[in-house]
Protein backbone atom coordinates (compact mmCIF):
# COMPACT_ATOMS: atom_id res chain seq x y z
CA UNK A 1 0.00 0.00 0.00
CA UNK A 2 1.09 3.79 -0.47
CA UNK A 3 1.01 4.10 3.46
CA UNK A 4 3.81 2.51 5.95
CA UNK A 5 4.77 2.72 9.52
CA UNK A 6 7.32 5.46 9.92
CA UNK A 7 10.19 3.80 10.76
CA UNK A 8 9.62 2.20 7.34
CA UNK A 9 9.13 5.20 5.05
CA UNK A 10 12.13 7.14 6.96
CA UNK A 11 14.29 4.36 6.43
CA UNK A 12 14.53 5.01 2.77
CA UNK A 13 14.45 8.19 2.85
CA UNK A 14 17.58 9.27 5.51
CA UNK A 15 19.94 7.54 7.40
CA UNK A 16 18.77 9.37 10.68
CA UNK A 17 15.47 8.36 10.50
CA UNK A 18 17.43 4.21 9.19
CA UNK A 19 18.92 4.16 12.29
CA UNK A 20 15.63 4.72 14.63
CA UNK A 21 14.05 1.61 12.87
CA UNK A 22 17.30 -0.79 13.68
CA UNK A 23 17.00 -3.41 15.73
CA UNK A 24 17.77 -2.16 19.46
CA UNK A 25 20.06 -4.06 21.51
CA UNK A 26 19.47 -4.91 25.33
CA UNK A 27 23.11 -4.32 26.17
CA UNK A 28 23.88 -0.52 26.40
CA UNK A 29 27.24 0.94 25.14
CA UNK A 30 26.62 4.46 26.01
CA UNK A 31 27.10 6.20 29.19
CA UNK A 32 23.59 7.10 30.66
CA UNK A 33 22.86 10.88 30.52
CA UNK A 34 20.41 10.49 33.46
CA UNK A 35 17.78 12.02 31.22
CA UNK A 36 15.07 10.26 30.98
CA UNK A 37 13.98 11.08 27.92
CA UNK A 38 17.33 11.54 26.21
CA UNK A 39 18.45 7.84 27.12
CA UNK A 40 15.18 6.50 25.90
CA UNK A 41 16.20 7.96 22.55
CA UNK A 42 19.82 6.79 22.72
CA UNK A 43 18.93 3.46 23.66
CA UNK A 44 17.10 2.93 20.18
CA UNK A 45 19.93 4.08 18.49
CA UNK A 46 22.52 1.70 19.95
CA UNK A 47 21.57 -0.75 17.96
CA UNK A 48 22.28 -4.31 17.59
CA UNK A 49 24.60 -3.56 14.27
CA UNK A 50 24.90 0.29 15.88
CA UNK A 51 26.68 1.55 18.93
CA UNK A 52 26.19 4.99 20.16
CA UNK A 53 30.16 5.69 20.81
CA UNK A 54 29.63 9.06 22.46
CA UNK A 55 27.94 11.95 22.48
CA UNK A 56 28.37 15.47 23.85
CA UNK A 57 26.44 17.64 26.04
CA UNK A 58 22.43 16.69 27.22
CA UNK A 59 20.36 20.15 28.37
CA UNK A 60 16.66 20.16 28.89
CA UNK A 61 14.93 23.93 29.07
CA UNK A 62 11.38 24.35 28.23
CA UNK A 63 10.28 20.66 27.50
CA UNK A 64 12.92 20.52 24.63
CA UNK A 65 15.84 17.98 25.28
CA UNK A 66 18.95 18.81 23.20
CA UNK A 67 21.86 16.56 22.86
CA UNK A 68 24.91 17.39 20.98
CA UNK A 69 27.35 15.64 18.82
CA UNK A 70 26.28 12.09 18.71
CA UNK A 71 28.61 9.31 17.05
CA UNK A 72 27.22 6.07 15.84
CA UNK A 73 29.44 3.19 14.44
CA UNK A 74 28.45 -0.06 12.49
CA UNK A 75 29.69 -3.01 13.95
CA UNK A 76 29.62 -5.01 10.68
CA UNK A 77 31.04 -2.34 8.58
CA UNK A 78 34.47 -0.71 9.05
CA UNK A 79 34.88 2.90 8.94
CA UNK A 80 31.10 2.98 9.03
CA UNK A 81 29.92 6.01 10.94
CA UNK A 82 26.71 8.58 11.70
CA UNK A 83 27.42 12.50 13.51
CA UNK A 84 24.44 14.13 14.55
CA UNK A 85 25.49 17.81 15.62
CA UNK A 86 22.32 18.61 17.00
CA UNK A 87 19.46 16.52 18.12
CA UNK A 88 16.29 18.00 19.74
CA UNK A 89 13.42 16.28 21.36
CA UNK A 90 10.99 18.09 22.34
CA UNK A 91 7.46 17.68 24.38
CA UNK A 92 9.37 14.04 25.26
CA UNK A 93 6.77 11.57 27.11
CA UNK A 94 7.30 7.86 27.96
CA UNK A 95 4.13 5.95 27.38
CA UNK A 96 2.87 3.10 29.76
CA UNK A 97 3.67 0.69 26.86
CA UNK A 98 7.17 1.99 27.20
CA UNK A 99 7.14 3.81 23.75
CA UNK A 100 8.83 7.26 23.44
CA UNK A 101 6.43 9.93 22.20
CA UNK A 102 7.52 13.14 20.92
CA UNK A 103 5.56 16.40 19.36
CA UNK A 104 9.01 17.42 17.45
CA UNK A 105 12.19 15.30 16.67
CA UNK A 106 14.93 18.28 15.02
CA UNK A 107 17.96 17.27 13.87
CA UNK A 108 21.09 19.06 12.09
CA UNK A 109 24.25 18.58 10.58
CA UNK A 110 23.84 14.62 10.16
CA UNK A 111 26.70 12.87 8.09
CA UNK A 112 26.94 9.32 7.17
CA UNK A 113 30.47 8.29 6.13
CA UNK A 114 31.14 4.70 4.91
CA UNK A 115 34.16 2.91 3.06
CA UNK A 116 32.13 3.18 -0.35
CA UNK A 117 30.94 6.21 0.25
CA UNK A 118 27.98 8.64 2.56
CA UNK A 119 25.20 10.67 2.64
CA UNK A 120 24.47 14.20 4.77
CA UNK A 121 21.25 15.88 5.06
CA UNK A 122 21.12 19.76 6.75
CA UNK A 123 18.51 19.49 8.89
CA UNK A 124 15.60 16.78 9.60
CA UNK A 125 12.44 17.33 11.23
CA UNK A 126 9.62 14.63 12.52
CA UNK A 127 6.65 15.54 14.17
CA UNK A 128 4.23 13.86 16.38
CA UNK A 129 6.34 11.03 16.32
CA UNK A 130 5.76 7.94 18.23
CA UNK A 131 8.81 5.38 18.50
CA UNK A 132 8.49 1.67 19.44
CA UNK A 133 10.19 0.29 22.39
CA UNK A 134 13.61 -1.49 22.12
CA UNK A 135 11.16 -4.68 21.92
CA UNK A 136 8.95 -3.70 19.52
CA UNK A 137 11.85 -2.66 17.15
CA UNK A 138 13.58 -6.31 17.40
CA UNK A 139 10.33 -8.26 16.12
CA UNK A 140 9.46 -9.54 13.77
CA UNK A 141 6.31 -7.56 13.33
CA UNK A 142 6.54 -4.19 14.86
CA UNK A 143 3.78 -2.38 15.36
CA UNK A 144 1.43 -0.77 12.49
CA UNK A 145 0.61 2.61 12.83
CA UNK A 146 2.55 5.09 10.68
CA UNK A 147 4.08 6.60 14.04
CA UNK A 148 4.36 10.62 12.67
CA UNK A 149 2.79 12.95 11.58
CA UNK A 150 4.86 15.23 9.05
CA UNK A 151 8.34 14.15 8.24
CA UNK A 152 10.41 16.94 6.17
CA UNK A 153 14.56 16.57 5.60
CA UNK A 154 16.63 19.36 3.33
CA UNK A 155 19.79 19.44 1.46
CA UNK A 156 20.71 16.11 1.23
CA UNK A 157 24.12 14.81 -0.14
CA UNK A 158 24.82 11.65 -1.49
CA UNK A 159 28.36 10.58 -2.36
CA UNK A 160 30.29 7.12 -3.77
CA UNK A 161 33.68 7.09 -2.80
CA UNK A 162 35.07 9.54 -4.71
CA UNK A 163 32.65 11.89 -6.08
CA UNK A 164 29.48 13.25 -5.46
CA UNK A 165 26.58 11.64 -7.49
CA UNK A 166 22.98 13.18 -6.69
CA UNK A 167 21.32 15.98 -4.30
CA UNK A 168 18.12 16.31 -3.12
CA UNK A 169 16.79 19.63 -1.66
CA UNK A 170 13.78 18.46 0.23
CA UNK A 171 11.78 15.36 1.05
CA UNK A 172 8.56 15.56 2.78
CA UNK A 173 5.77 13.52 4.13
CA UNK A 174 2.30 13.94 6.14
CA UNK A 175 -0.04 11.70 7.29
CA UNK A 176 -3.09 13.73 7.63
CA UNK A 177 -6.00 11.70 8.62
CA UNK A 178 -6.19 8.13 10.76
CA UNK A 179 -8.54 5.37 11.70
CA UNK A 180 -7.30 4.06 14.79
CA UNK A 181 -3.72 2.91 14.06
CA UNK A 182 -4.09 3.18 10.34
CA UNK A 183 -3.65 6.39 8.05
CA UNK A 184 -6.54 7.09 5.74
CA UNK A 185 -5.11 10.15 4.06
CA UNK A 186 -1.29 11.47 2.97
CA UNK A 187 1.22 13.02 0.75
CA UNK A 188 4.67 13.08 -0.42
CA UNK A 189 7.36 15.02 -2.12
CA UNK A 190 11.23 14.67 -3.06
CA UNK A 191 11.91 17.79 -4.36
CA UNK A 192 14.66 18.51 -6.64
CA UNK A 193 16.90 15.47 -6.60
CA UNK A 194 19.62 16.40 -8.76
CA UNK A 195 21.69 13.19 -10.37
CA UNK A 196 25.19 13.33 -11.97
CA UNK A 197 24.79 10.90 -14.51
CA UNK A 198 28.34 10.86 -15.36
CA UNK A 199 29.34 9.65 -11.67
CA UNK A 200 26.44 6.73 -12.51
CA UNK A 201 28.22 3.56 -14.47
CA UNK A 202 25.64 1.51 -15.49
CA UNK A 203 23.66 1.02 -18.95
CA UNK A 204 20.84 3.12 -18.04
CA UNK A 205 23.17 5.72 -17.17
CA UNK A 206 25.32 5.66 -19.90
CA UNK A 207 22.24 5.99 -22.40
CA UNK A 208 21.08 9.28 -21.09
CA UNK A 209 24.53 10.55 -21.23
CA UNK A 210 24.41 9.46 -25.13
CA UNK A 211 21.12 11.27 -24.89
CA UNK A 212 22.46 14.30 -23.89
CA UNK A 213 22.07 14.61 -20.09
CA UNK A 214 25.15 15.52 -17.83
CA UNK A 215 22.79 15.77 -14.93
CA UNK A 216 18.91 14.70 -14.42
CA UNK A 217 16.95 16.66 -12.23
CA UNK A 218 13.78 14.50 -10.47
CA UNK A 219 10.92 15.87 -8.81
CA UNK A 220 8.45 13.14 -7.49
CA UNK A 221 5.09 13.52 -5.60
CA UNK A 222 2.30 11.64 -4.98
CA UNK A 223 -0.80 11.24 -1.98
CA UNK A 224 -3.92 9.42 -1.53
CA UNK A 225 -7.04 8.64 0.99
CA UNK A 226 -8.36 5.48 1.64
CA UNK A 227 -11.89 5.50 3.22
CA UNK A 228 -12.31 2.39 5.06
CA UNK A 229 -15.92 2.28 5.70
CA UNK A 230 -16.35 2.21 1.80
CA UNK A 231 -13.25 0.16 0.99
CA UNK A 232 -11.78 2.46 -1.25
CA UNK A 233 -8.17 3.55 -2.62
CA UNK A 234 -7.98 6.65 -4.13
CA UNK A 235 -4.95 8.20 -5.48
CA UNK A 236 -5.48 11.31 -7.27
CA UNK A 237 -1.71 11.74 -8.79
CA UNK A 238 1.27 10.39 -8.31
CA UNK A 239 3.85 12.50 -10.64
CA UNK A 240 7.30 11.98 -12.02
CA UNK A 241 8.92 14.64 -13.49
CA UNK A 242 12.00 14.84 -14.89
CA UNK A 243 13.36 18.12 -16.04
CA UNK A 244 14.05 18.78 -19.81
CA UNK A 245 13.36 15.09 -20.49
CA UNK A 246 9.27 14.05 -19.57
CA UNK A 247 6.91 13.87 -16.80
CA UNK A 248 4.84 10.38 -16.51
CA UNK A 249 1.38 10.43 -13.61
CA UNK A 250 -0.19 8.18 -12.62
CA UNK A 251 -3.91 7.96 -10.56
CA UNK A 252 -6.12 5.37 -10.05
CA UNK A 253 -9.38 4.35 -7.95
CA UNK A 254 -9.26 1.24 -6.42
CA UNK A 255 -12.27 -1.17 -4.36
CA UNK A 256 -12.03 -3.61 -1.83
CA UNK A 257 -9.59 -2.15 0.49
CA UNK A 258 -10.94 -3.46 3.66
CA UNK A 259 -9.23 -2.55 6.90
CA UNK A 260 -8.63 -6.06 6.92
CA UNK A 261 -6.79 -6.14 3.57
CA UNK A 262 -4.82 -2.94 4.68
CA UNK A 263 -3.73 -4.43 8.32
CA UNK A 264 -2.71 -8.12 6.78
CA UNK A 265 -0.62 -5.86 4.31
CA UNK A 266 1.29 -4.37 6.39
CA UNK A 267 1.67 -7.48 8.84
CA UNK A 268 3.08 -9.31 5.46
CA UNK A 269 5.05 -6.10 3.58
CA UNK A 270 8.07 -8.40 3.89
CA UNK A 271 6.33 -11.72 2.17
CA UNK A 272 5.35 -10.39 -1.38
CA UNK A 273 3.97 -13.51 -2.61
CA UNK A 274 1.01 -13.26 0.44
CA UNK A 275 0.82 -10.17 -0.21
CA UNK A 276 -0.21 -10.69 -3.34
CA UNK A 277 -2.58 -13.22 -2.52
CA UNK A 278 -4.08 -10.66 -0.60
CA UNK A 279 -5.01 -8.32 -3.35
CA UNK A 280 -7.19 -11.16 -5.12
CA UNK A 281 -10.44 -9.02 -4.75
CA UNK A 282 -9.34 -5.79 -4.87
CA UNK A 283 -11.04 -3.78 -7.63
CA UNK A 284 -9.89 -1.62 -10.00
CA UNK A 285 -12.54 1.35 -10.85
CA UNK A 286 -10.31 3.45 -13.09
CA UNK A 287 -6.78 4.58 -13.56
CA UNK A 288 -5.13 7.03 -15.81
CA UNK A 289 -1.46 7.03 -17.14
CA UNK A 290 -0.01 9.94 -18.76
CA UNK A 291 3.17 10.82 -20.32
CA UNK A 292 4.04 14.49 -21.17
CA UNK A 293 7.56 14.99 -23.28
CA UNK A 294 9.75 17.58 -22.33
CA UNK A 295 12.40 16.55 -25.10
CA UNK A 296 13.26 13.20 -24.46
CA UNK A 297 11.36 11.88 -27.11
CA UNK A 298 12.73 13.61 -29.91
CA UNK A 299 16.34 13.24 -28.46
CA UNK A 300 15.63 9.42 -28.86
CA UNK A 301 14.31 9.66 -31.95
CA UNK A 302 17.14 11.69 -34.05
CA UNK A 303 19.51 9.21 -32.20
CA UNK A 304 17.77 6.39 -33.45
CA UNK A 305 17.37 7.85 -37.02
CA UNK A 306 21.47 8.84 -37.10
CA UNK A 307 21.86 5.24 -35.96
CA UNK A 308 19.68 3.95 -39.12
CA UNK A 309 21.29 6.04 -41.31
CA UNK A 310 18.23 7.93 -42.08
CA UNK A 311 16.43 11.42 -41.27
CA UNK A 312 14.01 11.84 -38.39
CA UNK A 313 10.76 12.12 -39.87
CA UNK A 314 11.61 9.23 -42.57
CA UNK A 315 12.92 6.62 -39.17
CA UNK A 316 9.20 7.80 -37.95
CA UNK A 317 7.42 7.39 -40.92
CA UNK A 318 8.66 3.76 -40.60
CA UNK A 319 7.99 3.14 -37.37
CA UNK A 320 4.02 4.45 -37.50
CA UNK A 321 3.78 2.25 -40.64
CA UNK A 322 4.70 -1.27 -38.68
CA UNK A 323 2.07 -0.35 -35.85
CA UNK A 324 -1.13 -2.19 -38.01
CA UNK A 325 0.64 -5.25 -38.35
CA UNK A 326 2.00 -4.56 -34.63
CA UNK A 327 -1.17 -4.01 -33.07
CA UNK A 328 -2.94 -6.89 -35.20
CA UNK A 329 -2.54 -9.35 -32.16
CA UNK A 330 -5.07 -6.98 -29.88
CA UNK A 331 -7.89 -8.41 -32.08
CA UNK A 332 -9.84 -5.24 -31.35
CA UNK A 333 -9.81 -2.66 -34.29
CA UNK A 334 -11.65 0.12 -32.85
CA UNK A 335 -8.74 -0.09 -30.19
CA UNK A 336 -5.81 -0.81 -32.88
CA UNK A 337 -7.23 1.87 -34.87
CA UNK A 338 -7.21 4.34 -31.30
CA UNK A 339 -3.27 2.99 -30.76
CA UNK A 340 -2.42 3.63 -34.21
CA UNK A 341 -3.78 7.33 -34.33
CA UNK A 342 -2.49 8.23 -31.06
CA UNK A 343 1.33 7.08 -31.19
CA UNK A 344 1.34 8.44 -34.88
CA UNK A 345 0.67 11.93 -33.67
CA UNK A 346 2.76 11.56 -30.62
CA UNK A 347 5.86 10.47 -32.95
CA UNK A 348 5.33 12.81 -35.28
CA UNK A 349 4.57 15.59 -32.97
CA UNK A 350 5.68 14.81 -29.34
CA UNK A 351 3.28 16.11 -26.65
CA UNK A 352 1.78 14.12 -24.47
CA UNK A 353 -0.15 10.57 -24.10
CA UNK A 354 -2.77 9.08 -22.01
CA UNK A 355 -4.05 5.79 -21.47
CA UNK A 356 -6.92 5.32 -19.79
CA UNK A 357 -9.07 2.47 -18.07
CA UNK A 358 -12.88 3.21 -17.24
CA UNK A 359 -14.64 -0.31 -16.89
CA UNK A 360 -17.98 -0.51 -16.74
CA UNK A 361 -18.00 -1.83 -13.27
CA UNK A 362 -14.93 -2.58 -10.95
CA UNK A 363 -12.75 -5.74 -11.98
CA UNK A 364 -10.92 -7.58 -9.74
CA UNK A 365 -7.57 -8.16 -9.82
CA UNK A 366 -7.42 -11.47 -9.96
CA UNK A 367 -9.53 -11.55 -12.83
CA UNK A 368 -7.10 -9.36 -14.26
CA UNK A 369 -4.31 -11.72 -13.76
CA UNK A 370 -5.92 -14.06 -14.87
CA UNK A 371 -6.55 -12.79 -18.43
CA UNK A 372 -2.91 -11.38 -18.64
CA UNK A 373 -1.88 -15.34 -17.94
CA UNK A 374 -4.73 -16.97 -20.21
CA UNK A 375 -5.78 -13.84 -22.92
CA UNK A 376 -3.83 -10.85 -22.37
CA UNK A 377 -5.30 -9.20 -25.99
CA UNK A 378 -8.63 -9.08 -23.68
CA UNK A 379 -7.41 -7.07 -21.02
CA UNK A 380 -8.20 -3.63 -22.86
CA UNK A 381 -11.88 -5.11 -23.44
CA UNK A 382 -12.27 -5.99 -19.70
CA UNK A 383 -10.96 -2.29 -18.39
CA UNK A 384 -12.21 -0.57 -21.78
CA UNK A 385 -8.94 1.13 -22.48
CA UNK A 386 -8.69 4.25 -24.34
CA UNK A 387 -5.63 6.29 -25.52
CA UNK A 388 -5.34 10.02 -26.58
CA UNK A 389 -2.53 12.10 -28.04
CA UNK A 390 -1.67 15.74 -27.59
CA UNK A 391 -4.71 16.62 -25.55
Amino acid sequence: MMFSRSPRIAAGLTAAVSLIALQASPALAFDPSGNEIADAFLTLLDAEKGTVESYGSVEEAGGAVTLSDIVISKEDEENASVTIASTVLTGGEIQSDGRLKLSSLDMSNLQLTAKDGGMSLADLKVTDLLLPTPEEAASDTPPVGPGYKTFEANSIQIRDEDNQIADIVKISSSIEAMDGDLPTAGQFAVTGATIDVKELETEETKSLTELGYETLTIDVSGSGKWDPEAATLVVPELKIDAKDAASLSVSLSMGGVTRDVVTQLNEKSEKPEEAMALLQNVTIENAKIRLDDASLTGRVLDQESQKAGVDTPTYVAGLTGTLPMMLGMLQNKELEGQIAKAVTQFLNTPGSLELTAAPGAPVPLSQIMGTAMFAPQMIPQILSVGITANQ
